[in-house]
């Protein structure tokens, strides 16, 4: 999980996810191909750089239904909460211009779960500091005033998709460097070609 593929998939999703608001007849069906296709490109892009570097290990297949409850019930919770907290300070005056203003404040709560859950599966702390200001970005965009309101969340997902797809570059290029390609193969056969090579002056 140090190779930024993750991050630069979750990057490409959030992007294509912006443009669903644009243009949805184009993109909406780009969220369900990347369901089904992501992992699969995540995985051959493992194969490809990541597992001729450090090795595969089979890690233990998660419960997809326990995830998605996961996931379901943190979002309930983080709606709860927002209804909450935006009912008190706007009581009375709510409109749908609140609620889409307050979108990117919501998206925000939802990378922060999912920064939680990649930091347990991962190790990195860093993760927490991406959650913390994918939050704090996402309450700053909800306070600020776009036109049309739309357009908050729109900004907020392309700024986070770009965002992610850098981090997750410059991830990759650090993997690289750290973990450079062994070439096993090589070795043994110059170990093969020297041991004939004495073979034969004997």
């Amino acid at each position: 999980m140090k190779d930024g593929f993750t991050e630069i998939l979750l990057g490409v999703l959030l992007l294509y996810s912006s443009l669903t608001w644009l243009r949805p007849g184009v993109t909406s069906a780009f969220i369900p191909m990347f369901i089904i296709f992501g992992p699969r490109i995540l995985e051959a892009l493992k194969q490809r750089y990541t597992y001729p570097r450090i090795g595969y290990v089979k890690l233990k297949v998660e419960d997809g239904r326990e995830i998605a409850k996961g996931i379901f019930g943190y979002m309930l919770v983080v709606f709860a909460l927002m209804v909450v907290v935006l009912g008190s300070v706007y009581w009375g005056r709510w409109s749908s211009d609140l609620v889409y203003g307050w979108t990117p404040a919501f998206m925000g709560a939802m990378l922060l779960g999912g920064m939680l859950y990649y930091q347990g599966r991962s190790g990195e702390d860093k993760n927490y500091v991406y959650g913390i200001l994918a939050l704090l970005v996402g309450i700053a965009f909800s306070l600020y005033d776009f036109e049309p309101v739309m357009m908050g969340l729109v900004d907020y997902l392309q700024l986070t998709g770009w965002a992610s797809i850098l981090i997750g570059l410059v991830t990759f290029m650090r993997f690289r460097s750290r973990y450079p390609l062994q070439k096993a193969e090589d070795s043994e056969l110059e170990g093969v070609d020297d041991n004939m090579s004495s073979v034969g002056r004997d």
